[in-house]
């Protein structure tokens, strides 16, 4: 097999919906956290698991922008707190808490780096300038600012 950038995305995509499943599974199944025997608590856990989660999305899912990801990820942290609820489980904000944690720890440096990068590519503008140059935006814009056509009589 060559190893290719469409190998390994495809190996991660896969990797993420195994972990994805088995998170739904741990977080569903008739399973407490005490019978696990763990050395640490349910919080750093969730963020242990966010964290993973997140890595393989942010690498899986290039396309995509990171924010969007963190985002989604955060959404599915508190779907699936509300999920646990409805099977008997207990529904806590501690595990949101840990689970924002980890997706934090693994947004942090991409952030970070998106900041770098404006930093030495447009130093003085500001965060309003820059949305209106980015190109996402650019389809947006003109729809807003092209006048209406005027219907001759």
């Amino acid at each position: 097999m060559r190893v290719t950038p469409h190998a390994l995305m495809t190996a991660l995509r896969r990797a993420g919906a195994f972990g994805a499943f088995a998170a739904v599974v741990a977080l569903l199944a008739p399973i407490h956290y005490s019978d696990l025997h763990l050395p640490f608590p349910d919080t750093v856990a969730h963020a242990m698991l966010a964290y993973g989660l997140m890595m393989l999305s942010l690498g899986a899912f290039p396309r995509l922008r990171s924010s969007d990801i963190a985002l989604a990820a955060l959404g599915l942290s508190v779907a699936s707190e509300f999920a646990q609820s409805l099977v008997g489980r207990e529904m806590s904000l501690h595990d949101i808490f840990g689970d924002s944690l980890g997706i934090a720890a693994a947004y942090g440096p991409v952030a970070m780096g998106r900041l770098r990068d404006l930093a030495r590519t447009h130093p003085h503008l500001t965060f309003a300038e820059l949305r209106s140059i980015d190109p996402r935006y650019a389809r947006r814009a003109r729809e807003v600012l092209a006048p209406e056509p005027v219907a001759e009589a």
